[in-house]
């Protein structure tokens, strides 16, 4: 029984971190490691549920999951316990919800992509000045990215009016900054559970924080390049004219409410020390490494 108290304490723990983690404020002095984090957090409560649900089948021989689940698959080996045909019917279950979940997620994403990419080579023009940017002629201000292969940048005729060649040059470097290190990828899991649960708060919560974040390593990969004040002019002129429209099915861009946020935030960036760093990755070490010993290892 204790493989089961353990799994469900770092369920619990999982699930209370997410709400604090999505409104800290430090994670805007590290939001590649705040990703880190995100992502360690997601694989523990994976696991952890995971391994909730398998537990009770080896619960009685106190055996670790992974010796139990090699024992259950040799010649002769049964799952002990009333409850063991339920819990691998149900872990079955999980896994085959979240493995179609996902599958429907990437099929629904490459199909809007896929559309989307066919109506630009119809209504979109390429100039050699901007090469790899796709121009929409639409007067509202957009600038968003479609990952894929290949990676495309858009732009519409009303955001050419409204940047500067320096702006102009600071906004698709921070679009190709996501095409470049697929921050499209990294938003899947999350995807893929809010298919399942679709009305669930904390995953509305957890999306947003976890884009705010994408877009805020984007704006550092940019200003690595260019001058910050570039990218800040860009976002306020933004601002200023009531945002940007927001991206088809498939696109990758930041919502209005995000901008404000990366807007003082480089406007005054503080930047993390390497303790500060190093203390938070280990801290995602060691809760993820716990389910993962919990796999293998007899209490």
């Amino acid at each position: 029984m204790s493989h089961l108290l353990h799994f469900a304490v770092m369920l619990a723990c999982c699930l209370a971190a997410v709400r604090p983690l999505a409104r800290a404020r430090w994670v805007t002095r590290m939001p590649r490691t705040a990703l880190v984090t995100w992502q360690a957090l997601g694989l523990t409560l994976e696991l952890s549920l995971l391994g909730l649900v398998f537990a009770a089948v080896f619960a009685p021989a106190n055996q670790g999951l992974v010796p139990g689940l090699l024992h259950l698959a040799s010649a002769g080996g049964t799952p002990a316990g009333p409850l063991a045909p339920a819990a691998l019917a149900l872990g079955a279950a999980y896994l085959a919800a979240r493995g179609w979940s996902l599958a429907l997620v990437c099929r629904d994403l490459a199909r809007h992509r896929r559309r989307h990419r066919h109506l630009l080579t119809l209504v979109a023009r390429s100039r050699e000045a901007l090469p790899g940017v796709e121009v929409l002629d639409h007067p509202v201000p957009a600038a968003y990215c479609l990952p894929g292969r290949p990676g495309l940048v858009v732009l519409s005729t009303g955001a050419l009016r409204l940047l500067g060649p320096r702006h102009l040059a600071a906004v698709v470097a921070h679009e190709r900054a996501h095409l470049r290190q697929r921050h499209d990828l990294v938003l899947l899991p999350l995807l893929a559970w809010r298919r399942l649960l679709p009305h669930s708060a904390l995953l509305l919560e957890s999306v947003a924080a976890v884009r705010l974040l994408l877009e805020m390593c984007a704006d550092d990969a940019c200003c690595r390049r260019l001058p910050r004040r570039d990218l800040t002019d860009a976002l306020a002129r933004f601002t200023a004219a009531g945002g940007t429209v927001p991206p088809p099915a498939g696109g990758f861009a930041a919502a209005d409410t995000a901008v404000t946020a990366r807007t003082a935030r480089l406007l005054a960036p503080r930047q993390a020390t390497a303790f500060a760093r190093t203390a938070v990755l280990v801290l995602a070490a060691v809760a993820l490494s716990t389910p993962v010993s919990l796999f293998a290892l007899p209490l």
